[in-house]
């Protein structure tokens, strides 16, 4: 069976990733082309008699329909295993939004993990608050577009049944099929501004509005209700469940919206929520025992409990220095790549659950672009502590302080460094 850690499909033996052109020849293959076909249906008119309809986001062209002053780019296939989903083996089809050429703003405001982790917090400090989250679904897909896109994907990956009922032999050319995208999609760079700007049209009506500071936390002007929205989660905190209800009221006006009421699951964390003694613990189950499968790292003949080597001082010197620079042979192009896909599944982890990995993280992300075999070291000592410590728990408890944010800084402790 195939292994999942951050929603990616993973070889159980390898612990390589794998891509739809992989799963789509595996013992698996029917259900990723099954699921692949739902997708295309769902994205454009609907897929034979199980779909009727789709979102109507693109529709299939010809390929002189393009517009001659629009670059045309490419499709990418994500996917993924969901097992708390109705279709567990889900295949999302998103766009090359580098080759995308928006000319307005595409920043988007979100929530990012500090903010969720205030508001846990806040949960458990406010008397007689609850935690909820609801999910919004097509939250991206079903934003009209006044620019449309274009894209292209190769016809021998398209599932058959999708061939035969959008008849696409007849728009073939040079072995591309062309569509014309009217909504925002997964990947375009302007579909999460122009999916908020709808949202906090339609919120508005209703009460709610996005705080002035801090980008993704939203308040109601009356009710006793907040909530973090990160892409299409709602992390919401509630005083009374007529308040939550009248939120996703509100949101069932123009999205179809499901809920889970115990609040156990956001960004990624798993939340269990004690209310009569005022605790949530926060844990990642299995994340890193997972990461450490992707990567192939073996158990540790030692356990290891240090995150990083430790730069041993001159004694009775009056003058400490920084270590010299690593000037020693550059890795190969893969091992680099290898030490970024660590420390990018790292530092996820970092910034969710075990915050004293973060010094040893930015050491070495320093460094992962021109990685040396003192790279390649650190990243080894790195994964020896992940395996050790895996499974920790932070837990939150009620509290009345008031916090102030204070930050400081080492001065001249690494390579490199300059008054």
């Amino acid at each position: 069976l195939s292994q999942r850690v951050a929603n990616s499909v993973l070889d159980p033996i390898t612990g390589q990733s794998l891509e739809y052109r992989q799963l789509s020849q595996g013992p698996t293959k029917d259900k990723w082309i099954h699921g692949f076909a739902n997708e295309i249906g769902h994205l454009a008119q609907g897929v034979g008699t199980r779909m009727p309809t789709g979102t109507d986001t693109y529709h299939f062209i010809q390929r002189e329909q393009v517009p001659s002053d629009r670059k045309v780019t490419y499709g990418r296939i994500v996917a993924t295993i969901r097992p708390q989903k109705a279709e567990t083996h889900r295949v999302r089809l998103t766009v090359g939004g580098n080759l995308i050429d928006y000319p307005g703003d595409v920043s988007t405001p979100t929530a990012n993990m500090t903010t969720a982790k205030i508001l846990f917090n806040s949960v458990i400090s406010t008397p007689d608050a609850r935690f909820m989250c609801t999910d919004v679904k097509d939250f991206y897909l079903n934003t009209p577009m006044a620019r449309y896109e274009y894209m292209r994907l190769p016809i021998r990956i398209l599932p058959q049944e999708i061939v035969e009922q959008y008849q696409l032999l007849p728009l073939v050319h040079d072995g591309w099929v062309y569509v014309e995208i009217r909504k925002g999609m997964y990947g375009l760079p302007q579909a999460g501004i122009i999916a908020n700007q709808r949202l906090e049209k339609h919120l508005a009506k209703y009460g709610y509005k996005p705080t002035y500071l801090t980008p993704g936390l939203w308040r109601h002007e009356s009710r006793p209700i907040t909530f973090s929205l990160v892409v299409d989660d709602f992390g919401v905190k509630y005083v009374g469940d007529q308040h939550a209800r009248h939120l996703i009221k509100a949101l069932e006006d123009l999205y179809t919206v499901s809920s889970d009421w115990t609040g156990s699951l956001y960004c990624g964390l798993t939340l269990d929520w004690d209310y009569t003694n005022r605790t949530v613990d926060l844990s990642m189950p299995n994340y890193v025992a997972t990461a450490l499968h992707k990567f192939q790292h073996p158990p540790p003949s030692r356990r290891q409990h240090a995150l990083h080597q430790w730069t041993r001082p001159v004694y009775g010197a009056r003058v400490q220095y920084a270590p010299e620079p690593d000037d020693k042979t550059l890795l190969p192009a893969a091992n680099i790549k290898r030490v970024q896909q660590v420390v990018g599944t790292l530092l996820y982890h970092a910034r969710a659950r075990n915050s004293a990995m973060h010094v040893a993280l930015h050491a070495i992300s320093d460094s992962q672009s021109k990685a040396t075999a003192n790279t390649a070291a650190a990243i080894l000592h790195l994964l020896k502590y992940a395996a050790t410590h895996q499974d920790g728990i932070i837990r939150y408890r009620r509290s009345d302080i008031v916090l102030h944010i204070h930050t400081d800084a080492l001065y001249l402790s690494a390579p490199k460094a300059r008054s």
